[in-house]
């Protein structure tokens, strides 16, 4: 049973005016009228009134004893966080010369506050990407037939084309408003890559713009693809960044002696991500004016065969081209756990990261007073740590995480090392007087807390405290395509993001972080048992968490065989725009997990973060509808009880999501089906998968969960045919050691 909040006294105004005027027989007989008019009974209310007003904040203790066994706890509200992303910014009129923005650009969606995270320099350039996309099938036969007809003569042996990867050339549109983010697999969708080509503004001359180009630093942008199975973190290992050549890029050198075919040289390039995984920008470094070239007067046979850059059958936007590069994986690349090792939803130039955040330059704190344990409260929350700057009469003081561990003020030893003892090392030693000029930081309140003299520097009386920081965060962070549009931005310049910004969760609410504390004290912080890592899983900040299961000895590779030291977290999200019906994480999802978790986690466990697998189940159905009702409402009824049945979070018997492992029946949709307002009667129903129909309850794996992909309810005869639900087509890829042959697309 738990214990209830204890109420110190339940009574309110009127029980206390009631109990008042039921004594005053007992102790003034004489006072008989006890109606509202007489005074004396207005003086008994405006008693009960302030009464009531002492209770209720006598009521309160328990409340402020909870909230103070926090803050001993060192469990504070978990600040709101920012979302993030990636800007494009661009210059179509104007001088022919690059804009230098410096990191800090205010930006804004709408009037939500972003700013990018590292200067650029904005090229007075445009740009397409461009892909060769490896014919298949008829497409293929047909190329390969009027090859060998047109060029029979000069193959050796005559007709064969076996050798030959006919493509054709492709640009890569860019993600559109109100539209699923595709993805590019560059690394087996394409022949060779990705051929980011520059061009000159319309009515420019291409040697001008080379000229402008020079000695610049060209800011690239690439978004990857977001989906991803899972994420995995070894035992004694930790989550670090990949030191690994991502990508090579590389720009056209035809200055190279002929005769071994087209010649590339690399491209130093810096990157604030790795691009395989995470959005990134790469900056890379241009050359002077004469290497930013391409091949002109190429013969009819060899324009965008081989190595060469794709040919542009636009002859206009050919007219205004500077020179390429090729974005490609090292050789030696190769995907990891089944996922293609190259993958991408955007690239573009000009590009830029951005966070939620508005910046206040100089916001004066209360004066110092002399005092212990001095706080001061920002006007804005919640507040970004890292970029709080704050300076007590003109000086630079420190952030710490705990007061306890500063040293006193004029130097020595710490607090914290004399409780720790002689024989115990001290936590903190300063080697300077400066160390103990250091304050706390609650970033969701704002508070700033400073030292008490023997554990911290106190400001002193009239000392004049200034703070510059950022702030900002929130769901409403997260905006959709092109809705960065406005900033503080030279003339002529103008900004957009390519792709949804991603981030961006609600702070914690007092409820939430009392109802943490239970949890707290059972696992401190640590993944050892099965509750610790929901509980911990759950508290990932960042992300909105809508299911957490736990399989501990589970391995994903080997499901049925136990794994000694393997623990899988499944999560599933409680919103995902771009399948509602069966949500999944996407990769920056498991990185919000993984990184949570990692350090908290024994190093002996081998832990695997990821999303379920969902099986595709068709469900056909034919249902006679009540007399007097209309067809339509009962019909979308159905679905939408079937589809909440089959729900990853609202679906099973107990409503908290289809247990995972368990098999689908169709004698339980049958049921369901039944159960819905306006069915008379249930005529029959088909349950299958990619397989078929099925006579037998779908039998689901350890991970995996039903997803309706197909539905049908026929309110008159027999439910629908399974076959009318599915489709299937064909594919087919060409030879590895293929050489590349553009073909020319048919056109009407």
């Amino acid at each position: 049973m738990p214990l209830p909040d204890p109420v110190l006294d339940p009574r309110g105004y009127r029980e206390i005016l009631n109990e008042t005027i039921r004594r005053i027989p007992a102790h003034n007989p004489e006072w008989t009228n006890h109606s509202d008019s007489d005074p004396g009974i207005t003086l008994l209310q405006l008693f009960a009134f302030m009464a009531e007003s002492v209770i209720y904040r006598a009521n309160r203790i328990p409340e402020r004893n909870r909230l103070k066994f926090l803050r001993l706890l060192g469990v504070t509200l978990r600040p709101a966080s920012s979302a993030r992303g990636l800007v494009a910014f661009s210059r179509p009129a104007g001088p022919l010369e690059a804009a230098t923005l410096s990191g800090g650009v205010a930006l804004t969606a709408a009037r939500i506050p972003f700013r990018t995270e590292a200067g650029l320099d904005v090229l007075p350039i445009e740009a397409g990407v461009f892909y060769k996309r490896r014919l298949t099938g008829d497409e293929r036969d047909a190329a390969e037939e009027t090859w060998a007809d047109l060029y029979a003569s000069f193959q050796s042996p005559p007709g064969d084309v076996t050798s030959l990867d006919f493509y054709e050339t492709r640009e890569m549109t860019a993600p559109r408003a109100g539209v699923t983010l595709d993805a590019l697999d560059v690394s087996g969708g394409t022949v060779d890559g990705l051929w980011l080509a520059l061009f000159a503004r319309r009515g420019e001359d291409p040697d001008d713009a080379r000229r402008a180009l020079e000695g610049k630093t060209l800011s690239l942008g690439l978004l990857p693809a977001l989906d991803l199975d899972a994420r995995v973190i070894e035992p004694d290992r930790a989550l670090r960044d990949e030191t690994r050549e991502a990508l090579v890029f590389e720009m056209p050198n035809p200055d190279a002696p002929a005769g071994s075919g087209p010649a590339y040289r690399r491209i130093p390039a810096a990157a604030d991500a790795d691009p395989l995984t995470h959005p990134a920008v790469i900056e890379l470094t241009l050359g002077d004016a004469d290497t930013l070239r391409t091949w002109e007067a190429l013969e009819p046979l060899e324009a965008g065969s081989g190595d060469y850059p794709p040919p542009l059958d636009d002859e206009a936007r050919a007219a205004r081209l500077i020179t390429w590069i090729r974005v490609r994986l090292p050789a030696d690349a190769s995907g990891a756990g089944g996922q293609p090792a190259f993958r991408a939803s955007w690239l573009g130039i000009n590009a830029a990261a951005v966070t939620q955040r508005a910046r206040v330059t100089a916001e004066l704190l209360a004066p110092g007073d002399g005092e212990p344990d001095q706080a001061a409260t920002l006007a804005n929350t919640p507040v970004i740590p890292d970029s709080l700057r704050l300076t007590v009469n003109g000086e630079v003081w420190s952030r710490i995480d705990d007061l306890a561990a500063a040293p006193p003020e004029g130097g020595g030893t710490s607090a914290a090392a004399l409780v720790a003892g002689p024989t115990d090392p001290a936590p903190y030693a300063p080697p300077a007087e400066a160390a103990a000029k250091v304050f706390t930081l609650d970033p969701e309140s704002g508070e700033i807390r400073f030292g008490t003299g023997l554990a911290g520097a106190r400001p002193p009386r009239g000392a004049v405290i200034l703070a510059a920081y950022d702030h900002g965060g929130g769901p409403e962070g997260r905006v959709g395509i092109g809705a960065i549009s406005r900033g503080e931005l030279p003339s002529g310049v103008k900004v957009s993001n390519p792709a949804p910004t991603w981030g961006g969760a609600a702070g914690e609410t007092v409820a939430q972080a009392e109802a943490r504390i239970p949890g707290f004290l059972a696992h401190r912080d640590r993944l050892v048992t099965e509750p610790d890592f929901r509980a911990i899983a759950e508290a990932t900040p960042g992300v909105d968490i809508g299911r957490v299961e736990i399989l501990p000895l589970l391995h994903p590779d080997q499901p049925t065989d136990a794994a000694p030291g393997v623990v899988t977290v499944l999560v599933i999200p409680a919103d995902d725009p771009r399948n509602p019906r069966a949500p999944k994480p996407d990769r920056l999802f498991l990185d919000a997990v993984v990184r949570h978790l990692c350090p908290r986690r024994l190093v002996t466990t081998e832990l695997h973060v990821l999303g379920p697998d969902y099986v595709d189940v068709m469900v056909s159905v034919a249902v006679d509808v009540a007399p007097g009702r209309a067809r339509a409402p009962v019909r979308e009824a159905v679905k939408a009880a079937i589809e909440t049945f089959l729900s990853p979070l609202t679906g099973g018997h107990d409503g908290g999501g289809w247990p995972l492992g368990r098999a689908v029946d169709a004698a339980e949709l049958l049921v369901v089906a039944a159960r819905v307002e306006g069915v008379q009667r249930v005529g029959g129903l088909l349950l299958g998968d990619a397989a078929g129909p099925r006579a037998t309850p779908l039998t689901l794996g350890p991970l995996q969960l039903p997803r309706l992909a197909a539905f049908s309810a026929a309110t008159e005869g027999d439910p629908t045919p399974l076959d009318a639900l599915t489709g299937t087509a064909p594919s087919g890829v060409a030879g590895p050691n293929a050489t590349p042959i553009p073909v020319v697309p048919d056109l009407c």
